[in-house]
């Protein structure tokens, strides 16, 4: 139930994410919108980058910040296409992983940890809804901030967006 519920999302907001990278323009990847916000490369990479927390989760039980970064360095992506190309390959992992584990495994606790602190611990399901899925969403929406700010039409997520007719 949970697994299919989530591979079933995440090909359709997959495929919405991959509209909205696929307009990102690298020609300026320094380009921020407020000295505080990150910058349209770190941001993009960041989006393309996040499905991973998907697969991440389902193979681990926790993940202790202390000891580093949970997900691996993310390749260098100076083109579209080679951001476009890691986004895929991590889209296909975190669908591959749902579909190589069960319901039981998605309800199984994962914890979040600073050394033997624990941050926080809920049901793996939870984590990938938290973690993975939410907040890909709300980086995804900051990427369409940075895009109508540069002036690049927005593709339509749930319907037609004000840059279609």
């Amino acid at each position: 139930m949970f697994r299919q519920a989530f591979i079933n999302e995440i090909k359709f907001e997959g495929a919405n994410t991959r509209k909205l990278l696929e307009r990102v323009p690298l020609n300026n990847p320094a380009w921020l919108p407020h000295e505080k916000s990150r910058n349209i490369e770190q941001l993009a990479r960041h989006v393309a980058n996040l499905y991973s927390w998907v697969t991440y989760i389902v193979k681990h039980d926790d993940v202790d910040f202390s000891k580093g970064p949970a997900l691996p360095p993310m390749p260098e992506t100076k083109t579209t296409e080679s951001l476009l190309s890691h986004y895929d390959e991590t889209l296909a992992e975190a669908i591959a992983s749902l579909e190589n584990t069960t319901d039981e495994e998605m309800m199984k606790m994962f914890s979040m940890k600073n050394g033997e602190t624990v941050l926080r611990s809920l049901p793996k399901a939870g984590a990938i809804r938290n973690i993975g899925l939410n907040h890909l969403v709300h980086h995804r929406a900051q990427l369409g901030v940075y895009l109508r700010l540069l002036d690049i039409p927005i593709p339509g997520m749930y319907g037609p967006s004000a840059d279609e007719k």
